[in-house]
């Protein structure tokens, strides 16, 4: 099987793709750019792997990526939109979105609507997006995604954008029927992520002392993929491994308001 990767060189998506790989899976990553490819091949330990480079907060560099895959892949059985960044501030992206909405929203979505052609030339292509915990309760602010109003670690900008994401992709799936889409809460990890300065400092003795290893956080998304609960459900949202329903919707109105700053 064919599989594409972002975020696959460290973390949970490491750990994610020495499972595939051991399992015998054709795997792609999408990284940065050659530093991190030798980085990559040295934690993994192998070089049996197809390397594609793009900065996704680019979305010229997001496109051209596509392209680069497209022309070397004829079909893909399944997108791990796995990559994100959680930030100490506010950041701006070559397109002016806050980096949070546009690595954690935008970026993934563009890579899985340009990669379409691709997914649907398998016969049971999925895409499974790395979301985080408690999003079925969050009501979406659309207006605050490229400027926050207020930038709060963790809570604000960060999980706004994965909300927008769920959504996002939730909508995508009703409109693509022969692709099965999902959303997995990967639960907490210790992660660079999770270690680094995006992370509030009172959670930081937390994390510390009671988070997992990132292993067990690939073991929910390679679960959201492949378990027989799963694969027969499009548009979920799985945490704590089940199906937990999303109650807030996006209206067409703020869907185009959201997709407008896809340049």
């Amino acid at each position: 099987m064919n599989y594409i990767i972002t975020g696959g060189g460290s973390g949970m998506g490491l750990e994610l793709t020495k499972k595939l790989l051991k399992e015998g899976h054709h795997i792609g990553l999408i990284v940065r750019n050659e530093q991190r490819k030798d980085e990559t091949i040295d934690e993994l330990g192998t070089d049996k792997l197809d390397f594609f480079f793009a900065d996704l907060s680019d979305q010229s560099a997001v496109r051209q990526v596509a392209s680069n895959i497209k022309a070397k892949w004829d079909h893909l059985d399944g997108l791990f939109n796995n990559a994100g960044v959680l930030l100490d501030k506010e950041y701006a992206s070559k397109q002016d979105n806050e980096m949070h909405f546009e690595v954690n929203t935008l970026s993934p979505y563009l890579l899985t609507t340009e990669l379409k052609p691709l997914l649907e030339a398998a016969e049971n292509p999925f895409v499974v997006n790395t979301l985080t915990g408690g999003l079925h309760k969050r009501k979406l602010e659309v207006d605050s995604l490229k400027k926050p109003k207020k930038f709060v670690k963790l809570m604000g900008p960060y999980m706004h954008s994965k909300t927008a994401l769920l959504l996002l992709m939730n909508n995508l799936s009703e409109k693509w029927p022969n692709v099965r889409i999902a959303g997995a809460d990967p639960g907490p990890n210790k992660t660079k992520m999770t270690a680094g300065d995006g992370m509030p400092g009172w959670l930081l003795p937390i994390r510390n002392l009671l988070f997992p290893k990132p292993t067990k956080g690939a073991g929910k998304i390679y679960q959201t993929a492949f378990d027989s609960k799963f694969i027969d459900k499009t548009g979920i949202y799985v945490s704590g491994g089940k199906v937990v329903p999303v109650k807030p919707l996006l209206s067409e109105g703020e869907i185009d308001k959201i997709l407008s700053n896809i340049n």
